[in-house]
């Protein structure tokens, strides 16, 4: 059992409300206070069917995850809830999207949706840059995906990860015109999805990065309005309007621009006398340019100052992400860094950063993580300057912050966190007040936060709320129920000829027990509700009993089902024209096996909440032994799979295997010749080929920057954009006939890849 003191701690309350309510969580802290270790640890751990997702790419290549944009397939441009109705017709001059116009690009199939049905815990990562609108836009997605209209984000939990006094989100004077008729501000928290629940708000508050006293005070103060004269005349102390370091000092500069801090990595650089080094990253598959985490080709020379963006995974944790060192020696492929304060030369490796697609296991239906693409390169880039806002997450010695012209509120506070302490701050312009101000709107929403015997009262409240929820919902059976029947009213008398149509009495007699296993389920879960109104002490033990007895019931029946429909596919197996009629069959059995899952879940949480204890992913996996039915469901899965030709006993002779015209290109392609040598040695057109090729770009086994050139890329992107089609014709109409439909085609599958 942890300790009252254990359990009190901000992560520890974080971690029980997200494992054992459903309530909202808004997760902050200071730089440095834990965040990023606590969402890993968390993925690791926790037994909900979860996401992560951030609103920009190179935020969600470091959180491991994916954007926003990508998940829920959601364009560009403000969003304007429904209640904006009368003003859509107002001369609104920037790029929007109503409900409407998200189902249009919302042509999720298969895997996706069924992963999105799935999810239980969305994590939501570098909260700070995501607006109100957007939120609405994932609301609304989640709801229409889920076919779950009635709850907030269609019954997902939501955990928000951030710190609101770093940078804020960006809105055009234009946009806010018209979105502040129905928003109170542009965080996230005043999204209209979370109004009547809002999220609970739990602030880590240990300091890892400082231990200086007199400057935690000071950021303190930054962090809630109340910058007193001392801090003032604390910060002027450090002010050396024209400080320039010696190149041994170590000194990086914080600035608020990209062409400053550009300008002075360029000009410091040149100034070495030593020869330039250039260093090729290696992008594999799937791996967004925008969102690459280095520069794909570094240049280094010896005498170079140059800062570590990863931490060293190795044993001797010789660096971390932020740390300050100096090119020592360069050979081919050779690359060493001095530490200058730990008077140490070490050799580095370069590093592997992966860029995550979530899919969800078909057998296990659980939510995996899969690596599309990876962009391998060394950890470190010039650090004689940086902005403020790629410098989140880092820590330095020593810096000159350069923020005088600061364009955001807090931006100062953010540069000055960096800091480990107050000794290494030089400050080269006075600091504004609008750059000291933190935003009046996170302010008040920082009130919101409860004291930790408050939240712990409220985690007793919300985690019997949940029990009692799940429970339910564990032995609720009219869903399958409803399927079942729908299932059931797909055979057709007048097919009598098809292979379905012939096993309809088989489907009548399964949905006719499961039917009574269903009316013996309801009267249970009506028993449960009357238990859950007493409200007594022992109520959530006497509850336990009964779950316990009725598992024990419920388990063979569900089972046998389940069984049922394995053993269905394994008797069609060698009819034809079956793949439809087996897909269904295969839906059907994992609905409901999940759902024995569930109620095995169920009990196992309950009795984890009665005892104190923690339960995890592992403990959900060891619920039941699944190896035999996931070795019958493998076989199910490939039966219905586009590669296996169903044959008939009397087809059974062998026979030359088919070959995959798509395929030959593709090898072709790969041995290094262009698509026209291609096309003649095949006899087919061009066009033809790029068509091979584009079911490729489509699975993300080829890069489309290889085939079409990128100005074609962008201009059919663009085009796409701008007339709302993935209409071929539409957009070479569009274009031009300088445009080949090869080249559309291909383009359109890299923006829209395959699901399956």
């Amino acid at each position: 059992m942890p300790t009252l003191e254990e359990t009190s701690m901000p992560a520890e309350i974080a971690a029980k409300f997200v494992n054992y309510t459903s309530k909202h969580v808004f997760l902050t802290g200071k730089a440095g206070t834990g965040k990023t270790t606590f969402l890993r640890k968390l993925i690791k751990l926790t037994h909900k069917k979860a996401l992560i997702v951030a609103p920009t790419g190179i935020a969600a290549i470091n959180a491991s995850g994916v954007t926003i944009h990508s998940l829920f397939q959601l364009p560009f441009g403000a969003y304007l809830p429904d209640a904006a109705g009368a003003l859509i017709n107002e001369n609104i001059n920037f790029n929007f999207n109503t409900s409407k116009t998200l189902i249009k690009h919302m042509n999720m199939q298969g895997n996706k949706r069924r992963m999105l049905q799935e999810l239980e815990l969305l994590v939501i990562d570098e909260v700070s840059m995501l607006r109100a609108d957007m939120l609405d836009a994932i609301d609304f997605a989640l709801r229409y995906v889920r076919r779950n209209r009635n709850l907030p984000f269609g019954g997902v939990q939501l955990l928000f990860i951030g710190d609101l006094h770093q940078l804020p989100p960006v809105v055009k004077n234009d946009e806010w015109r018209i979105m502040a008729k129905f928003y109170k501000s542009i965080y996230f928290f005043d999204a209209l999805a979370l109004q009547d629940n809002p999220p609970v708000y739990i602030e880590l508050e240990k300091i890892y990065r400082q231990d200086d006293a007199v400057f935690i005070d000071l950021l303190n103060n930054l962090r809630n309005n109340k910058i007193t004269p001392e801090d003032t005349a604390l910060l002027r102390q450090h002010f050396k309007q024209d400080f320039k370091p010696s190149a041994d000092d170590n000194y990086i500069t914080l600035t608020t621009h990209n062409n400053k801090a550009d300008s002075i990595n360029r000009e410091r650089l040149t100034q070495l006398q030593n020869k330039s080094y250039f260093f090729e990253a290696k992008v594999q598959g799937e791996f967004n340019e925008y969102a690459y985490p280095n520069d794909k080709s570094l240049e280094l020379k010896v005498g170079a100052q140059v800062m570590f963006i990863k931490n060293d995974m190795t044993a001797e944790k010789r660096y971390y992400n932020g740390k300050i060192g100096v090119v020592h020696h360069i050979e081919k492929d050779i690359v060493e860094i001095e530490l200058p304060e730990d008077k140490v030369v070490i050799q580095i490796s370069p590093y592997t950063w992966e860029n995550v697609k979530y899919k969800l296991d078909e057998a296990t239906n659980e939510i995996k993580e899969n690596v599309a693409g990876s962009f391998i390169q060394y950890p470190i880039k010039l650090a004689w300057a940086i902005t403020v806002h790629k410098s989140q997450g880092l820590t330095f010695d020593k810096a000159i912050i350069d923020v005088g012209d600061a364009f955001a509120p807090g931006q100062a506070y953010v540069a000055l966190s960096r800091l480990r302490s107050l000794n290494g701050l030089v400050l080269t312009s006075h600091l504004r007040d609008s750059g000291l101000q933190q935003d009046q709107n996170v302010h008040y929403f920082s009130k919101t936060k409860q004291p930790s015997e408050v939240l712990h009262e409220q985690i007793s409240v919300e985690s019997y709320t949940f029990i009692r929820s799940y429970l339910f919902a564990a032995f609720d059976l009219n869903l399958i129920r409803y399927y079942l029947k729908e299932h059931s009213q797909t055979f057709d008398k007048s097919e009598n000829k098809s292979a379905k149509q012939k096993h309809e009495d088989w489907t009548n007699t399964v949905y006719a027990d499961f039917q009574k296993i269903t009316a013996t389920a309801d009267t249970f879960v009506n028993q449960l509700k009357n238990l859950f109104s007493e409200q007594t002490e022992y109520t959530l033990f006497n509850v336990s009993k009964r779950v316990e007895a009725a598992l024990k019931y419920f388990n063979p029946l569900v089972k046998e089902i389940s069984d049922r429909f394995l053993a269905q596919i394994e008797a069609v197996k060698e009819e034809k024209q079956i793949k439809t009629y087996v897909t269904e069959l295969l839906e059907l059995e994992i609905l409901v096996y999940e759902q024995l899952k569930k109620m095995h879940k169920s009990k196992a949480l309950l009795q984890a909440l009665i005892a104190g204890k923690e339960f995890s992913k592992a403990d959900t996996e060891a619920l039941l032994n699944t190896s035999e039915r996931n070795q019958q469901l493998q076989k199910a899965i490939q039966l219905k799979g586009e590669t296996l030709k169903v044959k008939s006993a009397v087809e059974k002779k062998k026979k030359e295997p088919k070959i995959d015209t798509k395929l030959v290109s593709f090898e072709l392609y790969e041995q290094g010749k262009s698509l026209e040598e291609i096309a003649k040695e095949r006899g087919f057109s061009v066009g033809t080929i790029e068509g091979h090729l584009a079911y490729y770009v489509s699975t993300q086994q080829l890069d489309v920057t290889k085939l079409v050139k990128p100005n074609k890329i962008k201009n059919i992107a663009d085009a796409v954009e701008s007339q709302k089609t993935k209409s071929m014709s539409t957009i070479r109409e569009f274009l031009g006939k300088d445009y080949s439909f090869g080249e559309i085609k291909m383009v359109l599958a890299s923006l829209f890849p395959s699901e399956e």
